[in-house]
């Protein structure tokens, strides 16, 4: 009770980051992973503190390249300094080793965003000796499987697998309407294990939740751009017609006191269907969407100019 009302009191968490680096993590020996870096830089004459205002610029965005990698940035972890350095020429995807050096290189005052399980599932973390099998152990994580999967398919098959599944891919499905990969599943299995190897990479210098993050792009962008409720649907919901017991339950963030908000602080209708969620990968919108999130995030943090 006292831990609850500890949490119930406190302040939404302030971190002072001024760089931003995401990463759309693809396989280890593909052209598929994509990487992009914004940077705040607060008003003049305001003081380094993340403060309404300044400008939010746009400092590397894409994947592959050919010839100098994004490469050429200016030495001294940052944007000062000539002397530059490529991190590797000629094509350039982003394999193992020129992500890493080129994370480390942007380490200072930066957070890094994986869009890739950055933790395992609970039975591969497992340290028993001897497993005591799904119906016995007493590992939280399996008991809420178990207890959540009660009412199993008579047949015996599993509803879930906690070696291959992690409770927040559950919960997205189930209670939000956002269906992610399963983290050791055929599809999402080989980034799981190439992040695993970046995570331990990193580690000297990036910290889990601290300035490492897991992010999902698919539910943030569900939250940040929801399709506008229909009229009629808005009224039925209202009057506690059909629509009410239909309407996907979204995603709701809360503040640092637990009350329920949107990304941009306010209270408004949730909603689990988003086209620019559907379509933000698809290359026919990319661009349309990437200007229109990045909009959207400098609106949210209150910069003046986007650049």
């Amino acid at each position: 009770m006292a831990m609850a009302q500890m949490y119930a009191d406190s302040e939404p968490m302030k971190r002072p980051f001024r760089t931003f680096i995401g990463v759309d993590l693809g396989g280890g020996k593909g052209k598929t992973t994509a990487l992009t870096r914004l940077r705040w830089e607060p008003a003049s004459g305001s003081s380094a503190k993340l403060t309404p205002g300044g400008v939010l610029i746009v400092e590397e965005c894409g994947g592959s390249r050919t010839g100098p990698g994004p490469a050429s940035i200016r030495s001294g972890g940052g944007s000062s300094g000539s002397s530059r350095s490529s991190f590797g020429s000629g094509p350039s995807p982003w394999y193992d080793e020129r992500l890493v050096e080129y994370l480390l290189h942007h380490h200072s005052d930066s957070v890094v965003a994986m869009d890739a399980p950055l933790t395992l599932t609970a039975c591969v973390r497992c340290q028993l000796p001897v497993c005591p099998g799904l119906s016995s152990c007493e590992v939280e994580t399996v008991r809420w499987f178990r207890a959540r999967g009660a009412a199993a398919d008579p047949s015996g098959k599993p509803k879930y697998t906690p070696y291959t599944q992690r409770a927040t891919e559950v919960v997205l499905h189930e209670d939000h309407g956002i269906m992610p990969r399963e983290t050791l599943g055929q599809g999402m299995g080989p980034l799981t294990a190439r992040m695993a190897y970046l995570r331990h990479a990193l580690s000297g210098t990036f910290v889990l939740n601290q300035n490492l993050l897991e992010v999902y792009p698919k539910a943030t962008l569900t939250q940040l751009f929801p399709d506008p409720e229909p009229a009629a649907a808005a009224g039925s919901e209202r009057s506690g017609g059909p629509a009410a017991a239909k309407k996907p339950l979204g995603i709701g963030y809360r503040d640092g006191n637990g009350r329920v908000i949107g990304l941009d602080g306010a209270a408004r209708p949730r909603s689990a269907a988003s086209q620019v969620a559907r379509h933000y990968k698809r290359s026919g919108h990319a661009l349309q969407i990437r200007e229109q999130v990045l909009s959207a995030l400098a609106a949210l943090a209150g910069v003046h100019e986007l650049r």
